[in-house]
């Protein structure tokens, strides 16, 4: 019996030797692969009875398989601004169709060579759809929650253009305080370039008049297209007021402040002066009304030339989509033309509590399984975590060095398990040979 049983043994041997060898060489075929893990065989010994016996009856090994998931690979640069790579624990949540439904499987990688595709969802080169929590348009997460549940496919397709309508401006410059009062205003002028709703140039005219009263000056704005401006006085002629520095001390008109400055404990004036124009309509654009404060606390009077140090607003005119990237926070955020960038989504990290017990699927992606435990969605860099590495991609954790050395180990093995069987073999020819 023991002899049959060495055989036995010996293909067993050789099975638990093939499998191996199998692992080996998919681990060196995915050598380049992105975000590949390699597997090895974990051998255990076979026994085929228990207890003491005075016969021994041999039994032979298994190979069963060792994922390595929970083992980092390196982090190589490339050139695409939506390439990721995890620095640390957890996986990119994807699936398979961008339109799947409530139905479509769940899954999880670690290959981040993300792309956009022909219908604008960010796909990687394995062809799976990167899952994330979607941004609206005023910054903010809709539906972050801890649940896959709430991600959608990230979308970066833009039918139109971005535009900011101007809100916040400031002015600085200088009025000349030599300027003759008799001689007919308005003494200085100068427009600003604001936006409106739809991305549309306009123009705020502001005319200066130097008065007859010291260190005082009329400012008006309007609209030189013919729209109409007011501020909550109901006037645009601001009577403007000049402190001994040459700073501008406040605002005032025939009805009420329009301004109100602060003061700090010991008097000296803090914080910004600013203007509010709260009903625009301009000549152009009939049925926009928009609202805009002016700081105006860089105004000077000196006795110099009339001068401007800068104007600045914040709108934007119409811009198309220059650009697509992935940030460390986790932000997928698109860039225009007008210098806007608006965060479209936030990707999520999943992890495990035992990444090794995921379940290998093709395409580099894995399914949750009993052994790995439940996920947990966090924001990068957040709770275990790992942080997103940028315009990189995970390489594959497989050492040729190893592989081919274990090659070498499994090659030996192999050969050894053919010699259990050869010289079974000629035991039993000897045994069949006796008359």
């Amino acid at each position: 019996m023991s002899l049959f049983g060495s055989l036995f043994t010996g293909v067993s041997a050789l099975s638990a030797q093939s499998q191996s060898m199998g692992m080996i060489s998919n681990n060196i075929a995915n050598v380049n692969t992105t975000g590949y893990k390699r597997n090895e065989a974990s051998f255990s010994s076979l026994v085929t009875q228990a207890g003491r016996s005075t016969i021994y009856s041999p039994g032979g090994v298994r190979a069963a398989t060792e994922q390595t998931v929970n083992q980092q690979g390196t982090p190589q640069q490339t050139a695409s601004t939506t390439d990721v790579a995890i620095s640390g624990s957890g996986f990119f949540v994807v699936q398979q169709r961008p339109n799947g439904g409530s139905g479509e499987e769940t899954l999880y990688t670690r290959a981040g060579s993300f792309s956009e595709d022909e219908n604008g969802y960010l796909r990687n080169s394995n062809g799976f759809y990167l899952m994330g929590w979607e941004i609206g348009d005023d910054g903010e997460l809709v539906d972050a929650t801890a649940d896959v549940a709430s991600l959608t496919p990230v979308s970066v397709g833009f039918e139109s253009g971005r535009t900011k309508q101007t809100t916040q401006a400031d002015v600085v410059l200088n009025l000349d305080a030599r300027q003759v009062t008799t001689a007919a205003g308005p003494h200085f002028s100068r427009s600003m370039t604001v936006y409106d709703s739809l991305g549309a140039a306009q123009q705020i005219q502001m005319d200066f008049t130097n008065t007859a009263t010291a260190n005082t000056w009329t400012l008006n704005l309007s609209d030189p297209a013919g729209g109409a401006i007011t501020t909550p006085a109901a006037t645009t002629d601001l009577s403007l007021v000049f402190g001994s520095d040459g700073k501008i001390d406040k605002v005032a008109t025939q009805a009420a402040n329009t301004a109100v400055m602060e003061f700090n404990p010991v008097g000296d004036p803090t914080g910004n002066l600013e203007l509010s124009l709260t009903g625009i309509n301009w000549a152009n654009n009939s049925d926009d009304t928009q609202a805009i404060t002016i700081d105006i606390s860089g105004l000077t009077q000196s006795a110099s030339d009339y001068s401007v140090g800068t104007i600045n607003q914040d709108g934007a005119e119409l811009g198309l989509r220059t650009g697509i990237a992935i940030d460390t926070d986790g932000n997928v955020v698109a860039s225009f033309s007008n210098g806007l960038t608006q965060n479209l989504a936030r990707i999520p990290i999943a992890t495990f509590t035992n990444p090794n017990g995921l379940q290998e699927r093709s395409g580099n992606v894995y399914i949750q399984t009993t052994d790995s435990g439940a996920y947990n969605l966090r924001d990068a860099g957040t709770a275990g975590a790992g942080n997103i590495a940028t315009s990189s991609l995970e390489a594959s954790n497989v050492d040729l060095a190893d592989e081919f050395s274990r090659m070498i180990i499994t090659q030996r093995a192999y050969s050894a398990g053919t010699k259990i069987i050869s010289t079974t073999d000629q035991m039993l020819t000897e045994l069949l040979g006796l008359r």
